[in-house]
């Protein structure tokens, strides 16, 4: 192979490693020294954050989970299960729901009320506004086979430890002005249709996060130990997926060990052109 062959192949090499290195992350890890727009709360049966019992931070497990080695730990208090445990975000507000093309996440529960996985709200304005007009809600169990109310695309039974993904773009939702849950659940895709200009905001009533995860808000009796991991929303513009950590990965050294070789093939060719 010839000196200018070796050199446009090095440079070949190099130009893949820098774009790789500089492409937008399409996956993000949240650790508790990097909770990157989110935020734990807990909260009595009023839903009021800064309540409660609950127990709720990063850990490592339970089982193998999607991403990485760990997930968001989110239980309710002893005889506190009209209590909540909550993980919310604040980074996608000003995003309208009809320009989603992502929006799910995995779960994992060793405890629950018989049905009830970690579950999903977003607070939605109509009028371009900050204050929220509606709630929007998602949880798995009415989008499983057996919900019976009509789903087109039914996902997987819920069930108890083990990890299920649950795609909320094509599962069934409701809301405080739509109707509840069971018979009165709707296709996300209804749900555009009846408010086209839905776009999540904050929760203007506490000044938090507008997308939020929670266990709990059930009976006073029921136990929820849950967890959460993999949330991944998007739209054209991009697909962010959060891995959530106890600790942050150490860097792999098969990036430094490319890096090596082209540092080593630079000298090389700089050893070949002197000679």
């Amino acid at each position: 192979m010839t000196a200018l062959r070796i050199k446009t192949l090095s440079f070949s090499v190099a130009l893949a490693v820098c774009s790789a290195i500089h492409a937008p992350a399409s996956t993000t890890v949240v650790s508790p020294g990097n909770m990157d727009g989110w935020t734990f709360y807990s909260t009595d049966s009023s839903g009021t954050v800064g309540t409660g019992t609950a127990i709720t931070g990063m850990v490592n497990g339970p089982a193998t989970p999607p991403l990485g080695t760990g997930s968001a730990h989110l239980e309710t208090g002893a005889g506190a299960g009209d209590g909540s445990a909550q993980l919310r975000n604040s980074d996608w507000s000003g995003t309208s729901l009809s320009n989603l093309t992502t929006l799910s996440y995995s779960t994992y529960a060793t405890a629950w009320n018989g049905s009830q996985l970690p579950w999903l709200r977003l607070y939605v304005a109509f009028n371009g506004d900050v204050n929220y007009d509606d709630r929007l809600v998602f949880e798995p169990v009415y989008s499983s086979s057996t919900a019976g109310n009509g789903d087109p695309a039914p996902q997987a039974d819920v069930a108890l430890n083990t990890w299920q993904n649950w795609n909320v773009l094509t599962g069934m939702v409701y809301s405080d002005i739509d109707g509840g849950p069971g018979s009165d659940a709707e296709t996300f895709a209804q749900y555009l249709i009846n408010h086209p200009t839905a776009t999540i905001v904050e929760d203007n009533g506490q000044g938090i996060g507008g997308i939020r995860l929670t266990a709990g808000l059930a009976s006073a009796s029921d136990n929820f130990n849950t967890y959460v991991d993999n949330f991944s929303i998007g739209t054209a513009d991009g697909t962010t997926t959060y891995d959530f950590e106890l600790t942050v990965p150490e860097p792999t050294s098969i990036s430094l060990g490319i890096v090596g070789l082209l540092l080593l093939s630079s000298r090389k060719l700089r050893k070949n052109r002197v000679a």
